[in-house]
């Protein structure tokens, strides 16, 4: 049974589970329900089969006194009857429908062929028209292919047998008129079996169904009306789940929109009193004409350059929080427009400079862009907070070698690449590398600082200008972050006219 058969069984609770009516039910098996009813029939056959192998010896022998047939003619072929019963018995009790086809099959074919050997009456004028019966009872277990393998067979025990045990050819118009009514019958079998057996099969499968749902739902001779009453009731559950997954849904929105306005809340008011501390920070550390011209001792200085630093990173933290929440909300306005890479480039190369910091002697600042650059469709104050992002990461995360700036075209996008020699990342932390307040074990166990949230701005931003974000990396060797943006044709109208301004200026 399918996955999507599964869907139609009731699923019962934990109290259902404790209900002493459902000790009862049985577990079906999960062989083919079509085979468990053939073998059914098969272990009712072999049961009768064994039935009356016995009767016939014993009428042959007690009854008729056997005059015409010695006790081994009679007692072998029913011997072979009651051991293959015996074998097909064997066979359906591990579930091995095939074999135990073949074993009950194949011993009344031989037990039949022996009968026919037999010099008498019965063998010869009675016993050939015993395949018919094999072929009829055969026709109904196995399929179309297998009942024409099964007939040859009977070809080869009805005239093979009786030429076994005959020293010359021998040759029965009983025997022929036998087989011809064996093969019209098999004919036959074959042509109904054909749509009867997939029809079957499919009745089967379905009354398999509906005797699971019968079971899982009480054992009730009412199967049908519990079946629509189980229906009914789950309808209703589908409803109550629907119900209460569109009030959770709403609930989820309320509670997101009460984030959004939390954290823009908060990050308002923490910004006012952090812009004092760095403002102050700053004076005292800058401008000390503003104290009368005394400056702060070192052991002053040292802390308070600390503070400024800690300020400077907490308002970066609240800005990215802030501007999470605008996202969240639908509330951050960009500009979109053609962008100048000129300017955004150089104020980010001179930015990253002081990213860099004190490991400047040990990493270089390389670039890798095309000269003129392109131009690219997007908010250029975005644009800008993004290269900074990945610029800062990358800072943040390399000791030594290099962080490089790459720029080329394909296509109808510009790409942009962030390119350094740093920790990298583990395969573990590549699905959640974008998630909100998510940092990179690597990080943490290097005791990088970091709130998580530089990259899942980025990613919101670029797909708010139309762009799209992915990445590159390799534990211990660095990472190439990279995003694309819309590239920006000039127009040949306004191409051709600045040609004629230059001329002219000229």
């Amino acid at each position: 049974m399918s996955h999507a058969d599964e869907s139609y069984l009731p699923q019962f609770s934990a109290a259902d589970q404790d209900d002493p009516a459902l000790d009862s039910i049985a577990v079906p098996s999960e062989v083919n329900f079509a085979e468990e009813v053939r073998a059914d029939r098969l272990d009712l056959l072999w049961k009768i089969t064994l039935f009356v192998a016995f009767v016939i010896a014993w009428s042959l022998i007690v009854v008729s006194g056997a005059e015409d047939m010695s006790p081994l003619q009679i007692i072998l072929p029913s011997s072979i009857l009651a051991g293959s019963s015996l074998i097909t018995a064997h066979f359906l009790r591990r579930d091995r429908f095939e074999p135990a086809v073949w074993a009950y099959a194949l011993g009344m074919i031989l037990a039949i062929g022996l009968v026919t050997s037999v010099e008498s009456e019965f063998g010869t004028h009675y016993a050939p028209y015993l395949f018919l019966l094999v072929i009829l009872i055969v026709g109904l277990l196995v399929s179309v292919r297998t009942l024409f393998v099964m007939l040859g067979l009977i070809y080869l025990a009805a005239f093979g047998f009786p030429n076994l045990f005959s020293d010359g050819i021998v040759f029965s118009r009983t025997t022929f008129f036998a087989m011809v009514l064996t093969t019209i019958a098999a004919a036959l079998s074959a042509q109904v079996s054909g749509e009867l057996y997939a029809i079957a099969e499919w009745a089967l499968d379905n009354y398999r169904r509906e005797r699971r749902t019968s079971y899982a739902l009480f054992d009730s001779r009412e199967a049908l009306q519990k079946s629509f009453l189980r229906q009914s009731a789950l309808t209703q559950q589908l409803q109550d789940a629907n119900a209460e997954l569109e009030a959770a849904r709403s609930a989820e929105e309320e509670a997101k929109n009460f984030r959004g306005q939390f954290l823009a809340n908060m990050s308002h008011e923490l910004r006012t009193p952090l812009n004092a501390i760095i403002g102050f920070s700053q004076t005292m550390l800058d401008f000390p004409a503003m104290y009368d011209g005394v400056d702060l001792p070192a052991q002053y200085r040292q802390d308070m350059n600390q503070i400024l630093t800690s300020g400077k990173h907490l308002l970066t933290i609240i800005n990215d929080i802030l501007d999470l929440s605008k996202v969240d909300a639908g509330k951050l306005d960009l500009e979109i427009q053609p962008v100048d890479l000129n300017p955004i480039v150089k104020g980010v190369l001179s930015t990253a400079v002081g990213l860099v910091g004190d490991k400047g002697a040990q990493i270089k600042l390389l670039r890798d862009v095309p000269d003129p650059l392109p131009m690219v469709l997007g908010d250029p104050l975005r644009v800008r907070q993004v290269l900074l992002n990945l610029y800062s990461n990358a800072a943040k995360f390399t000791d030594s070698g290099y962080i490089k700036l790459i720029i080329t075209v394909e296509g109808d996008e510009v790409i942009f690449g962030v390119e350094d020699t740093g920790i990298g990342i583990p395969d573990s932390d590549k699905v959640s590398i974008f998630e909100e307040f998510r940092q990179g074990t690597a990080g943490r166990k290097k005791g990088r600082q970091g709130a998580g949230l530089g990259l899942p701005i980025s990613q919101q931003l670029l797909r708010l200008m139309n762009g799209r974000m992915w990445f590159e990396s390799v534990l211990g060797k660095g990472s190439l972050f990279c995003f694309a943006l819309p590239l920006v044709v000039p127009d040949e109208d306004d191409t051709a006219t600045d040609q004629m301004i230059v001329e002219t200026a000229g």
